[in-house]
């Protein structure tokens, strides 16, 4: 599973004086462009953004898999469809995939589910606990063993183990926000199955060494 995330509107006074804080410190600290690096700081928090779309690809034990992607007009619609899928009984047995998922992804939808008061039923989801695969394969977290210096980007893990980037389309994690400005939701539903598509790969690639 993967997310597609933006920044958010309508922040009050305070909050939004966080945002200039960070977004100078970050300009201080790396460089680029002021624009980009604030619709970053927005984008990668909960509490300066939203989500936009949910990739997910279900994977059977006779090697079949269904899609779903699920990128409604407001989040709320998103996170109530999502979390339906989620909380039903079919999914209460499931193990969630994800790159960097337990560092990004799940932290961020919970949050953003207790900010509109969507219920999160499904105990495994909720179940955040490190150096465990019970509930959620973090194959970043894998690959690194757990350890901070060991960690390469997405782009850098699909690339060394012969994997198409998803990094390279239309539209990528840097322009979700300019791409939903302009309407192009279809890009953003494409995008995030891409990175679904290469998460998958890469599982497919470790899921044997993986207790």
């Amino acid at each position: 599973m993967d997310i597609e995330t933006i920044p958010r509107k309508g922040l009050d006074e305070v909050v939004e004086a966080e945002v200039a804080k960070r977004t100078e410190r970050r300009l201080e600290h790396s460089g680029g462009e002021p624009a980009e690096a604030e619709s970053l700081i927005r984008s990668t928090s909960p509490f300066f953004g939203e989500v936009v779309c949910v990739g997910m690809r279900w994977l059977k034990g006779d090697g079949t898999h269904r899609d779903n992607v699920i990128c409604e007009s407001s989040e709320h619609g998103t996170l109530e469809r999502f979390f339906d899928v989620v909380n039903h009984e079919s999914a209460q047995s499931v193990r969630f995939v994800h790159y960097n998922g337990l560092g990004f992804d799940i932290p961020f939808l919970i949050v953003r589910a207790a900010h509109h008061g969507t219920k999160i039923t499904n105990q495994k989801f909720t179940d955040l606990r490190r150096f465990s695969y019970k509930s959620h394969i973090d194959l970043m977290q894998f690959l690194a063993n757990w350890d901070f210096r060991g960690r390469v980007s997405f782009d850098i893990a699909c690339r060394s183990f012969g994997i198409p980037s998803p990094k390279e389309g239309k539209v990528t994690g840097a322009t979700v926000g300019k791409a939903f400005k302009e309407g192009n939701l279809e890009g953003i539903k494409q995008y995030a199955m891409e990175d679904v598509e290469a998460t998958h790969k890469l599982f497919e690639k470790l899921r044997d060494y993986i207790s």
